[in-house]
């Protein structure tokens, strides 16, 4: 029974992998071409679509559930749903942390490789969501996210920049307090969880691990910026920001710090 209750997971993994991709793809060459053309207010087409991606994100957070691949465990979930404006800011543990980070939020963006932008089967959703362009230019960078924070958006970043390493020290960039003190923006602190783990910086799709994956997303409070930017000297307050959320993510995720 474990050897089969494996290959059905294998299977099953493969297949969310493989619909995950095709469907990228079909919604690129149809759904949001088209939105183009009948949603001509830019913004108006990004929140659209970023129901839409959040709607289809769902639905794949589910068919994996029903699949048997992973199961699914929220705490404070309703805050997360009912933020405007927000940093969301998490641990990044696995390759689905993005997907379900946004199947709890109805609107959000978050910043993408400037390779994603030229990938076929992502190029239309990230286009037609208007989600950040890093081209590796930090101060339009920074212009773009506290631009879509003024405007409503939720902003969700991982901190470490790449995938957490288990038990490596945690280093955060710099450039996530930046944009909170460049902003004005609340912080919402999130951690993921995932036991096993697996799904891991070098791993690859199909390295699953003996038994299902359980994912626990706990929502915790906001971190009002406003205290940092009281701060004369924008660089100390980003430091000093940078520290709290070092400090935090240590806590919660049992790093050592660095």
């Amino acid at each position: 029974m474990l050897r089969l209750d494996y290959i059905w997971r294998l299977f099953g993994t493969g297949l969310s992998f493989s619909f995950f991709g095709i469907g990228g793809l079909v919604l690129s060459l149809t759904v949001f071409p088209v939105m183009n053309l009948v949603v001509r207010d830019r913004e108006a087409r990004a929140q659209y679509a970023q129901r839409f991606v959040h709607t289809m994100f769902r639905l794949h957070r589910n068919f994996m559930i029903v699949m048997g691949v992973i199961e699914f465990e929220t705490h404070n979930a309703e805050a997360l749903a009912q933020d405007t404006g927000v940093l969301v800011v998490a641990n990044h543990p696995t390759l689905l942390d993005v997907v379900l980070l946004m199947s709890m939020m109805h609107r959000s963006q978050c910043i993408v490789k400037a390779d994603i932008w030229r990938n076929p089967f992502m190029r239309g959703v990230v286009t037609a969501t208007n989600y950040l362009r890093n081209d590796g230019d930090p101060e339009t960078l920074l212009a773009d996210c506290a631009a879509a924070l003024a405007g409503g958006n939720n902003l969700i970043v991982f901190p470490e920049g790449s995938r957490t390493v288990p038990g490596a020290p945690v280093k955060l960039q710099r450039g996530v307090a930046n944009i909170a003190i460049r902003a004005g923006s609340p912080i919402r602190l999130v951690t993921i969880k995932c036991e096993p783990p697996t799904l891991m910086k070098g791993q690859k799709w199909y390295h699953i691990p003996p038994r299902r994956m359980h994912f626990t997303i706990t929502v915790h409070g906001l971190v009002e910026t406003q205290t940092y930017i009281g701060e004369s000297v924008p660089s100390i307050a980003a430091r000093r920001l940078n520290e709290y959320l070092a400090g935090w993510l240590m806590g919660e995720v049992g790093h050592g710090a660095a």
